[in-house]
């Protein structure tokens, strides 16, 4: 067996005292939120309301009948400081994403705090190789003669 099955059980009770129920939720956050928002987002904790009976997962909580489930969880997401206002506005639409990742009202509100969010370091842009080609006419002045060839060689 691949050491990486072993990762999720013992990595759970990590993940439970953050309030997530597993991994997936911070392993599929580009995906359930988009790339763009991913980059300057990332969820630190789901705070579940408290009830009678507690109840430690949702697992268990789909199990309980519509009326004694919990309301919602409070979903405390971390976002890069300048952009936090952007995030506040369109709350309503990740609101919806998340809870479409769940199957269900999971997240009743976000949280917003502002913070730095650290990202992997993004892969450099390929270099694009630009061909020179030689221009038919003469063209007196070598800097734009230059630009011009390169600025063929791109247009291919």
């Amino acid at each position: 067996m691949a050491i990486g099955a072993y990762v999720p059980a013992i990595a759970a009770k990590a993940f439970e005292a953050h309030g997530f129920p597993s991994a997936s939720i911070l392993s599929d956050w580009p995906e359930i939120i988009g790339a763009e928002f991913a980059a300057i987002t990332a969820p630190e904790k789901l705070v579940w309301p408290r009830r009678g009976i507690q109840s430690h997962g949702i697992e268990e909580d789909l199990q309980q009948p519509p009326s004694r489930r919990r309301s919602g969880a409070t979903l405390v997401l971390r976002v890069d400081g300048p952009r936090s206002l952007e995030i506040q506005h369109i709350a309503p639409q990740l609101l919806e994403r998340i809870n479409i990742y769940f199957g269900y009202r999971a997240v009743a509100e976000l949280r917003i705090i502002q913070g730095p969010v650290i990202r992997e370091t993004p892969l450099e842009p390929p270099q694009h190789k630009v061909k020179e080609v030689e221009l038919d006419t003469d063209i007196e002045d070598e800097k734009l003669r230059r630009a011009l060839e390169k600025l063929g060689g791109s247009l291919d």
